[in-house]
């Protein structure tokens, strides 16, 4: 079914709670309206524009949106064993993602676990490829079902069409905006004990006693304890991405650092496989002196710096990108780091 309505506010459709509206919202809850929901959308705008969105947790609206919203709100699952102690899951894109995730390790079904309480949909997550304490939605993900919109034609996307990496995959590259509605996705999830316990909090677990649960608890209590609501603050989660830099330009932000008196080995980093190195943006934030900091009524989350927060609920869309570009502009003036939006600005 196909539900439709005109001149409406989107701030309940998006976590940071921004006013913006558009001329139409074009809901569907069966895969094949699809190619129905795309030709309403595409009238409701001259120019044919139209935004597809989910749980809306990665956005920030910086103004009204011309075009037609798309909402898949595909819903339901189905699993079926398929060997070696593997489970193959096709779910709804529609369907909450948190609630998805505790549906599996209900089920004690590993995989998942530590992408618990992450807001927004499984279509979302799959766009996104959400990741969190050392796991990514795309680790696990076979195949997503889509209608194509370039091709007009429903299409299954496997694993090596989906081009995940940090935070992106194929539907995010210029070429490919807006040609891909996420209907389905398929997961690969195990019946056998695999807890991923390498990040730092998550150490504390005993690895033999864990269970989907257990670990999904503590992944829980860690966000509850550093992270705001979505239900309670306005946020679109973390705002940043972590900046990768090559192994030449390390030693150039050790000499940044020591300027301000922070020895080279209190930076923290990582080394990837490719040899270049994650430095996390929070801290360069909060070195940068932004932790707690309001600006109007946005603000830095005071216990995790990389979540820019609609402080007072009132925040509007340009007091969220100044407070932005004035974080950007004092890291970049004390690391040379340039830091990128992980949130996608509509």
């Amino acid at each position: 079914m196909i539900n439709s309505i005109e001149n409406i506010n989107l701030r309940p459709f998006n976590t940071m709670r921004i006013d913006s509206h558009c001329p139409l919202w074009v809901e569907f809850d069966d895969c094949n309206d699809a190619p129905a929901a795309v030709q309403i959308a595409e009238k409701a705008s001259p120019d044919g524009r139209y935004l597809i969105v989910g749980g809306g947790s990665n956005l920030l609206f910086c103004k009204d949106y011309d075009g037609a919203v798309i909402h898949p709100a595909v819903k339901g699952w189905e699993a079926e064993a398929i060997g070696n102690g593997s489970m193959r899951v096709t779910v709804g894109a529609g369907v909450d993602f948190d609630y998805f995730i505790a549906s599996l390790c209900a089920a004690k079904l590993w995989g998942l676990e530590n992408l618990s309480l992450i807001p927004g949909t499984v279509g979302g997550a799959a766009v996104q490829n959400a990741g969190a304490y050392g796991v990514e939605a795309g680790d696990h993900i076979e195949s997503v079902y889509v209608w194509d919109t370039r091709d007009n034609k429903f299409d299954v996307l496997t694993h090596d069409d989906l081009h995940y990496g940090y935070r992106t995959s194929v539907f995010k590259s210029p070429e490919n905006a807006g040609r891909y509605i996420v209907l389905k996705v398929t997961f690969i999830l195990s019946t056998q004990h695999n807890p991923v316990l390498d990040y730092g909090p998550l150490k504390r677990i005993d690895s033999e006693s864990a269970t989907p649960d257990s670990v999904r608890n503590e992944v829980i209590a860690i966000r509850n304890s550093k992270l705001p609501s979505v239900d309670e603050t306005g946020s679109a989660g973390s705002f940043f991405k972590n900046p990768v830099i090559s192994p030449a330009d390390w030693p150039h932000i050790v000499a940044a650092a020591s300027r301000i008196n922070i020895a080279g080995h209190e930076i923290p980093h990582f080394l990837l496989p490719d040899g270049n190195i994650k430095i996390p943006a929070a801290w360069l934030i909060e070195k940068a002196g932004w932790k707690g900091k309001q600006l109007g009524n946005a603000a830095v989350w005071p216990i995790q710096p990389l979540i820019i927060i609609n402080a007072t609920g009132h925040a509007s869309a340009s007091e969220i990108l100044d407070l932005e570009n004035a974080i950007t502009s004092d890291v970049n003036s004390i690391f040379g780091i340039s830091l990128t939006p992980e949130v996608v600005h509509i």
